[in-house]
């Protein structure tokens, strides 16, 4: 039997950087989301686009006092994806959550003092891809309750966006939504957009962790409005901020517009 130290040969490392580095994107995401996570990973799926996620601690009820309890997690659950290896980007995944605790104070828990980085949250997101599509006549669906819906609602409206219809589920825990068939998507927005007295322009689909990516495109080529989901629009605005196109992604037309 050999000694260890006649076995071992010692080697140079290369510590060059390879010579395609992928585009990181860091991903806060809640304990109880089901969906965030899955949807990205089919989404950026044969991409250069490398997505780095930490999970959250929340309660599992979605209330504003329970959704408001993660602003104090954020910036430390954001310091552990990757530490001392630059992000591209960072993202904090729940749309109510951005929504109770604020989107500039969301916004500046992710750059952790580094007032360059670039993030994101589903309720920026929405607005951000509502303005770049022009939307003046929307569309809501939502999964949650009223004492979360209302806020959402009035901040929407204060944005200067005509909300024409307001679809809502009244669902408690987060497990519920999670657990939602999405082939039944299409009964709903059936049900929601009966009776309005003209096609909107963008039928958003609310929270992270409502299955909904895969439908968009044969939605839209039914009703001939955009038809947007959290998750889809917040994957756009990280790429739109970095300047990366995914035209083939087969997920509704505004990620054709990235």
């Amino acid at each position: 039997m050999h000694s260890f130290s006649k076995l071992c040969k010692p080697l140079v490392p290369n510590f060059l950087a390879p010579k395609n580095i992928p585009t990181r994107i860091g991903l806060v995401v809640l304990a109880t989301d089901m969906v965030l996570e899955a949807e990205w990973r089919d989404l950026f799926a044969g991409s250069s686009i490398e997505v780095l996620a930490a999970r959250i601690a929340c309660a599992a009820e979605v209330t504003p006092e329970a959704l408001s309890t993660m602003a104090q997690e954020i910036g430390h659950c954001a310091s552990l994806i990757l530490p001392d290896v630059a992000l591209d980007a960072v993202a904090y995944g729940c749309t109510s959550g951005s929504l109770v605790i604020g989107e500039n104070n969301v916004h500046q828990l992710l750059q952790q003092g580094d007032t360059q980085q670039v993030t994101s949250n589903p309720f920026s997101a929405v607005k951000a891809a509502l303005s770049h599509v022009n939307a003046k006549n929307i569309v809501v669906l939502s999964p949650y309750l009223a004492s979360v819906n209302v806020p959402f609602y009035e901040a929407l409206t204060d944005a200067g966006f005509n909300v024409k219809g307001w679809g809502s589920l009244d669902l408690t825990l987060d497990r519920e939504i999670g657990s939602m068939d999405p082939e039944h998507l299409p009964t709903l927005i059936e049900q929601l957009l009966d009776g309005l007295d003209c096609v909107p322009d963008v039928v958003f689909i609310s929270c992270t962790n409502f299955k909904a990516m895969d439908k968009l495109e044969a939605l839209e080529q039914r009703y001939g409005c955009y038809f947007m989901s959290s998750n889809q629009v917040m994957a756009w605005h990280l790429l739109h901020q970095l300047n990366i196109a995914m035209p083939h992604a087969r997920v509704g037309r505004l990620l054709n517009d990235a």
